[in-house]
This record gives structure tokens, C-alpha cells and sequence, in this order.
């Protein structure tokens, strides 16, 4: 009689067990139902973190891996969900920007080598603050398409709420508010952040088509020209300045900027070697 109770007891709780594993997944199914289709929408890989953690998503878009989620949380600190699109550029690109609204909290310091960059367009310029390393590249890049993707998102969130950075290694687009509960939002918020990529790339294909010039000597600037531009920061290499140029274009870097991207910022070279330029401190 006992074992039959006991028996009765086991499978009980087994069939609880079940129960409640059934139920969890139904419950993880239809809460994080927005990431499941973006990730059949794009041919991506739907990875879970668990019943609680909201899932990501990852995918190839050309070229690029794009990687969608909830920004991490820090312990001990409460802050609004925020759903961010991350594009992990296959190659490096010379460029460096921050776009937010204006009415976003500035950050404690501005990216290095940036200065504030008007678009162009007045309605634009009165609502969001770009600051880039390259004016000319940033101001190619914000093309009216890109500037109304940047509007559709902003248009997601309460104001000053979302946020574009951009660096030689990746592109963010930043919205505070989680964007899974919703299957069109998180849709939407995806489509106009590819968009903004795309804008991105062909900005940089055409600016860099444009070609860079290599002085007669290597690793000697015109003096009739001024100091010249270091690609990565945007700031001049003064006489006093430590600095390298790539062995390969010629191109003159900052040494500590070199070694911050690790290799040649001008697109489609990519050298790995550099050498002192005559006249830097050593």
C-alpha cells in the first residue's frame, strides 16, 4: 500500500512538472512572439536566455551581422528598458557620429574628434544633434531617407528617446523602451535602423570613392597646407604630435588613434603596419 502511494505521489509531481513546463513555454512563446517572427521575417537564429530574460535575435545583412535585443541591465542601477539594433561592420570604417534628439541628455563627453555637424536641413537640425569626425561624410550620410528613419523612430518612443552612435567597428540604434511587447514596433524599429545602415554604407562607399591623396614625400605634410587631418579622431597632427602613418597608403594617424582601431582607418586598405612620421616625437 505504501509503494502505491508513493508511486501515486511521484507521478503527480511528474505530471506537475510537465504541467508547468507545457504552460512556461506557452507563456515564453506568446510573450516573446515579436522576436520569433523577426526572426523568421530576416532568416535569422533566435537564441532564448530563459523563461524570464527577453530573447535576441541575429542575422546577415549584407554582409553585416545584425544582432536585436534589450540592452543589458546593471545591477544596482533601475533605468528604462531599452531595445537596441546592433551592426557589426565586416570591415572598419573611417567614421565616427552620435545622433540623438536634442531634447536627450548630453553625454558627460563628447566621442573623441568629433564636432557638431549641421544636416542641411533646418527641421532637422532643430530637432536632433549630430556630431561626427567628418562633416562632409555625416552630411552625405544623412540623406532624406536616412532622416526620416531616424523620424519613424523617434516616433516609437516618448521624446528624446532613442539614439544613434556610430563607430569604425559598429552602428547602434538605441530605443528606450521595449519594443518586443509589440510585433510591429520591433518590425518597425528594425526596418528603419537597416535603413540607416544602409544609408551609412553607401555614404562611406562614395565618400571614400572619391579617393585620398598621397603627398610626394611619405610621412611629410605640405606646410603650405597645414598640419593634416587624422582620419580617425578628425583632429590636426601638430609638429608635436605623436604620429604614424600607414606603410601601405601613407595615410598619417595619431599613434594612439592607430592603435585604437588597430590598423589603416581608409576604407577598402586595411594595413596592419605602421611607421613613425618624420618629425613626431618618439
Amino acid at each position: 500500500m505504501e509503494i502505491l502511494v508513493l508511486a501515486l505521489i511521484v507521478l503527480f509531481i511528474y505530471a506537475f512538472i510537465r504541467l508547468m513546463v507545457s504552460f512556461g513555454s506557452l507563456w515564453q512563446g506568446a510573450r516573446f512572439r515579436a522576436y520569433r517572427q523577426l526572426a523568421a521575417r530576416y532568416q535569422g537564429r533566435y537564441e532564448s536566455r530563459g523563461l524570464s530574460d527577453p530573447p535576441t535575435v541575429s542575422f546577415n545583412h549584407q554582409g553585416t551581422l545584425v544582432r536585436v535585443g534589450l540592452a543589458p541591465t546593471i545591477p544596482g542601477q533601475t533605468s528604462l528598458p531599452r531595445t537596441r539594433v546592433v551592426a557589426r561592420f565586416p570591415k572598419g570604417i573611417p567614421f565616427r557620429m552620435e545622433l540623438a534628439p536634442v531634447s536627450r541628455p548630453a553625454p558627460a563627453q563628447a566621442p573623441k574628434g568629433t564636432r557638431l555637424v549641421r544636416s542641411g536641413s533646418a527641421g532637422f537640425d532643430h530637432d536632433y544633434l549630430v556630431q561626427a569626425n567628418d562633416a562632409d561624410m555625416a552630411r552625405d550620410f544623412l540623406n532624406p531617407d536616412v532622416r526620416e528613419a531616424v523620424g519613424n523612430l523617434s516616433r516609437l518612443v516618448h521624446q528624446g528617446g532613442m539614439l544613434v552612435s556610430i563607430n569604425p567597428e559598429r552602428m547602434l540604434v538605441q530605443v528606450d523602451r521595449n519594443l518586443g511587447q509589440s510585433v510591429e514596433a520591433l518590425a518597425r524599429a528594425v526596418r528603419e535602423a537597416l535603413v540607416i545602415h544602409d544609408g551609412l554604407q553607401q555614404g562611406v562607399r562614395r565618400r571614400m570613392s572619391e579617393g585620398i591623396a598621397i603627398v610626394d614625400k611619405p610621412g611629410e605634410a605640405d606646410p603650405d597646407e597645414g598640419p593634416p587631418t587624422c582620419k580617425v579622431c578628425g583632429e590636426p597632427i601638430g609638429e608635436d604630435a605623436e604620429a604614424v602613418a600607414c606603410t601601405k597608403c601613407q595615410t598619417p594617424h595619431h599613434r594612439d588613434c592607430w592603435e585604437y582601431v588597430g590598423a589603416c582607418s581608409i576604407y577598402g586598405c586595411g594595413c596592419k603596419f605602421a611607421r613613425p612620421v618624420t618629425g613626431s616625437r618618439r
